[in-house]
Order: C-alpha cells, then sequence, then structure tokens
C-alpha cells in the first residue's frame, strides 16, 4: 500500500500544487500534502536517482497532468517495490513519510458525558447536574456565577478572533514574502525535465537555461537576462521574463517552498519543476 500512495504522491509532485488542489491523498490535503509530497519526491530521488521507470511517471504526469497511464504507474511501482525489499531504512521512510495524518488526541479530564438526545448529563467542572442540562444553560449558569471572569473571557477572545483575521488580511499570498520573487530566484536549480542545472544571478538579471520554445529549451548564443515581479499574482505565481536577444519570453513561477518551484508558460502549462542545487 506504501508503495502505491508513494507513486500517487510523485504524480501529484509532477503536476504541480494548482493541478492538485482539492485532490486528497490518504488523508493528506493543502499544506501538508504539499510538504509530504515534496519529502516523498526527494527520498525517491535519493534513492533511485534516475530510475527510467520513475522519470517516465514524472515526465508522463507532467504532460498529461496526472493522466498516467497503468502500464507506467505498474513500473514505477515495481522500481519503488523492489528498492523498498532491498533497504529496510527507505522502507520505513516511505512508510512515514505516506503516512495519514494523526487525529488530535481527546482532552484530558473531561468528564462531559452527552445522552441519546444530545443533552449534557454528568458533572462538568465544579457544575453538578442531576439530571440533563443543555450546554447553552451551562454556558449561562457560569456566566452568571462568574460574572467578571466571563467578561475578560469574551474580550480575549473578540480580540484574538481580530488578530487573527489581521493576519490573514496581510499575508493573502503564499510563497518567499520577504524579499520578493528575485530573491527567492537567485541561484543554481536543478530542472525536473532533465535539462541539467539552470541559474539566476542576482547581479544584473543574468541567468542561463531559462529560455524555452514550444516546450523545449533553446539557447541560440550570447547572453540571457532574467527578471521576475518582485510580488505574486492573484494565484500566487511570479511573473519572470526572459530576453535572449532577439528572442524574449514571458512565464510564471510558482514558488512550493525555499527550494522547490514550478515554471509555467503563457498558456499555463507546467514546463518544469525547480529544486535549489
Amino acid at each position: 500500500m506504501t508503495v502505491e500512495i508513494a507513486v500517487a504522491m510523485l504524480i501529484a509532485w509532477a503536476v504541480g500544487k494548482a493541478n492538485r488542489v482539492g485532490k486528497p491523498i490518504n488523508g493528506l490535503t493543502d499544506e501538508a500534502l504539499d510538504l509530504a509530497v515534496n519529502r516523498v519526491r526527494n527520498a525517491v530521488v535519493a534513492k533511485l536517482g534516475g530510475d527510467p521507470a520513475v522519470q517516465q511517471l514524472l515526465n508522463e504526469a507532467r504532460a498529461t497532468r496526472g493522466a498516467v497511464s497503468s502500464a507506467t504507474q505498474v513500473a514505477a511501482e515495481r522500481s519503488l517495490s523492489v528498492a523498498v525489499a532491498g533497504d529496510s531504512g527507505f522502507s520505513a521512510e516511505l512508510d512515514r513519510l505516506t503516512a495519514p495524518p494523526t487525529p488530535p488526541p481527546a482532552p484530558a479530564g473531561s468528564g462531559s458525558r452527552y445522552n441519546n438526545s444530545g443533552t449534557f448529563a454528568g458533572v462538568m467542572g465544579d457544575i453538578s447536574a442531576t439530571g440533563p442540562v443543555t450546554v447553552k444553560s451551562k454556558i449561562v449558569h457560569q456566566a452568571k456565577r462568574h460574572p467578571v471572569l466571563t467578561t475578560f473571557v469574551v474580550v480575549g477572545a473578540v480580540a484574538l478572533l481580530g488578530f487573527s483575521a489581521d493576519r490573514l488580511m496581510s499575508d493573502p499570498t503564499s510563497g518567499p514574502q520577504p524579499g520578493g520573487g528575485a530573491e527567492a530566484m537567485a541561484g543554481t536549480w536543478t530542472a525536473s525535465d532533465g535539462t541539467g542545472t539552470k541559474t539566476f544571478g542576482s547581479d544584473g538579471g543574468r541567468c542561463d537555461g531559462f529560455f524555452y520554445n514550444n516546450g523545449e529549451p533553446l539557447d541560440i548564443g550570447g547572453p540571457m537576462t532574467c527578471s521576475i515581479s518582485s510580488k505574486p499574482d492573484a494565484d500566487g505565481r511570479y511573473t519572470l521574463i526572459v530576453t535572449q536577444s532577439p528572442n524574449r519570453a514571458k512565464y510564471r513561477v510558482e514558488f512550493t517552498d525555499a527550494e522547490h518551484a514550478s515554471v509555467f508558460d503563457s498558456s499555463g502549462t507546467e514546463l518544469y519543476g525547480l529544486e535549489r542545487f
């Protein structure tokens, strides 16, 4: 089962964050799934390197947005199964990385009980009930007995809600937030499409390997320069402009985290993934 889940996570990694929204894997969704697929992909690449079956799976998933053939999936599962059978450490790591989320434990020391009608019966705190008591009546009773304490609790709750709303309003996008796109992009990256490393310089916008034409890298010689927007758009993607005179093209970059990004063409199709070298 772990191998099948790992293959599903590899496909999810290849299709990119935007294309896997709302598609849980083994109970993992949103940020938890984003983190899991990155870690599974890194673990598999570290163990299997350029295994042909795994590379075919990633390439096909990227090209079809996840509509991978059963033959490709079976081949990747076979490669992973062999690796798991021969390496107990790798097997344990995959088990850990693909495990479903752990449900939160029940609050300790809770003596509350609800009967079949949905009303409360039992003991909670310093209130003893000899018959059914609704949750609403318990709150009203506590407020009457401790009016000052209740006021502080209500004020604190309102302040906390206001703080949370401010945080949400002030940070509406994902991705690197301070420093902007140029700081996040600067460095050397490994491309998932097998085209080697790509560099983005912090001095004057010099770059290498970022110009693509019809889905394929193109280098006609001469200096290549790149510029990237300082803020993401509403989809959380930065605008990347690549120039190698007379060629010029615009792309979009989405950062999964500080070490991973995906590059899309102007139509929104993912070209390749990036991992910091």
